[in-house]
């Protein structure tokens, strides 16, 4: 075919176009270029890191609960082994519970690779206390009493918790504030287990 006019003098429809060539809609014009504001999806690393962050602040924060609830009750071995049980008990709790709805979704078993997958991205939940615990028995062996290297363990814990927060606003690629919300969010959270504690050390043994 040829681009010349029609009888009428109008250009042929198509006229202009390459062969094979279509007008392509703006919905279906591929992927958006680098510099374009549309949100491009997670991958899987960027998802089972995001994972890890979350598990490894739960985790923490559990710590933290253990320390302020039990830190005087409990001696130091003691202390670190409950926390250390008690994070081992709600991973595996809640990886079988993921698991198990994962099943029910997909009317099928999961393999064993996908559990052992699953396990070990949230081990950052049982591991997230290893800092506050070896705070915890460095302060014992350094002659603090129980209830103090309790507390000494404590603030580790919320320290944790607001490098947590920093990471898990560094890789959702937040702005300066926002991420500072983040943090300082965390931080509360980590002041209010610690006037949990005061309040376990004051006020609760008036009431007996």
């Amino acid at each position: 075919m040829t681009d010349r006019p029609g009888p009428d003098g109008q250009a042929p429809e198509g006229a202009g176009r390459q062969a094979g060539a279509g007008a392509e809609p703006a919905d279906q014009a591929g992927p958006a270029a680098p510099g374009s504001s549309l949100p491009s999806p997670a991958g899987p690393g960027m998802l089972q890191h995001a994972r890890q962050l979350s598990a490894g602040i739960y985790g923490t924060i559990v710590t933290a609960a253990i320390l302020a609830s039990a830190g005087t009750q409990l001696p130091t071995t003691e202390l670190a082994v409950s926390v250390l049980v008690t994070l081992t008990v709600y991973w595996i709790a809640e990886e079988y519970a993921d698991l198990l709805g994962g099943q029910i979704a997909g009317a099928r078993p999961p393999g064993w690779r996908q559990i052992r997958a699953a396990l070990a991205v949230s081990w950052t939940m049982v591991s997230a206390s290893y800092l506050p615990l070896v705070v915890l028995l460095a302060a014992t062996w350094a002659g603090a009493s129980a209830t103090d290297a309790a507390s000494t363990a404590l603030a580790a814990a919320a320290v944790e918790l607001v490098v947590y927060a920093l990471a898990a606003g560094r890789a959702a690629a937040l702005r300066a504030r926002p991420r500072f919300v983040v943090a300082a969010s965390a931080a509360l959270l980590g002041l209010a287990m610690i006037a949990l504690k005061v309040f376990v050390l004051t006020r609760l043994p008036r009431l007996h």
